[in-house]
């Protein structure tokens, strides 16, 4: 905007200043032209040559300045017509990022949190979102953000969060039986104690997450990554991790193993389970 202001003063100055050419600028006053006054004798007719020479020369620079001044007009008049576009542009700017940083979903409240949690919209942003303790069972969250979001025993019964990104979220003791997290984001997100009980995680990416504890009897994890992930005295009972990849993945005192699906399952020293 500043820029804009810059430009029209000297845009202006240039207009003022430059020559105007107009046509009776072309006309040129002599002392011939009045001769027949100048012949007479007469005081009178001197007086009127001489005022006839200053009113032609008066009416000539009028002429000039009101053709500068109409150009000026019509500039500003062009300019004006830009002018509230960029400001208007400028304002839904501001009005936008102050949208954003106002509706953050670490500012808000629990209950606007879960407000938002059981809203019917999709791609919902619940970013460091507080849900702890809360009961969003059934609940639609597909392909919400909610990294870092507090889901502390939350129950979260056949709810279905598809895509949803929930890395770093802390979740321990959180009650996922049943929810469908196929394709989800679960990156270092801290599952200690969750029951995850039929729960369907294929294609889910669970890298450094830490499963200490959790129960995935009879649950999904289908060519999930777990590379890293931590699952000390987890149950894996009938779980499916059929061409899961467990490469690097703690399993120290989890005994179920041999009764999970290991088909084509990259175990933790790199080896594939045929």
């Amino acid at each position: 905007m500043n820029n804009l202001i810059v430009l029209r003063k000297k845009i202006f100055a240039f207009i003022w200043r430059a020559p105007v050419r107009h046509p009776s600028s072309r006309l040129h006053i002599s002392p011939r032209s009045t001769a027949f006054f100048n012949s007479s004798h007469s005081p009178q007719s001197a007086c009127n040559a001489v005022a006839l020479r200053a009113g032609l020369r008066s009416l000539f620079s009028l002429s000039s300045v009101v053709c500068r001044l109409s150009s000026v007009a019509l500039l500003a008049f062009m300019l004006a017509l830009a002018f509230p576009v960029q400001v208007a542009g400028q304002a839904f700017n501001i009005k936008k990022k102050v949208q954003t940083t106002d509706t953050s979903a670490a500012k808000l409240t629990r209950e606007q949190c879960l407000e938002r949690a059981r809203s019917a919209r999709i791609n919902k942003d619940l970013q460091g979102a507080k849900l702890n303790d809360a009961d969003l069972s059934n609940v639609v969250l597909l392909s919400a953000d909610m990294r870092e979001a507090n889901l502390k025993k939350t129950i979260l019964t056949k709810a279905r969060l598809c895509r949803a990104n929930l890395s770093v979220a802390d979740m321990e003791g959180v009650v996922l039986n049943e929810a469908d997290l196929s394709g989800a984001q679960l990156v270092n997100a801290k599952l200690k104690g969750a029951n995850l009980v039929r729960a369907k995680l294929c294609d889910a990416t669970l890298m450094g997450a830490d499963l200490t504890g959790a129960i995935l009897t009879e649950a999904d994890l289908s060519r999930a990554n777990l590379t890293g992930a931590i699952l000390t005295g987890a149950i894996l009972l009938g779980t499916d991790l059929s061409g899961a990849n467990l490469q690097g993945a703690v399993l120290s005192q989890t005994n179920q193993l041999d009764k999970a699906v290991l088909s084509q399952t990259i175990l933790p020293n790199g080896t594939v389970h045929p």
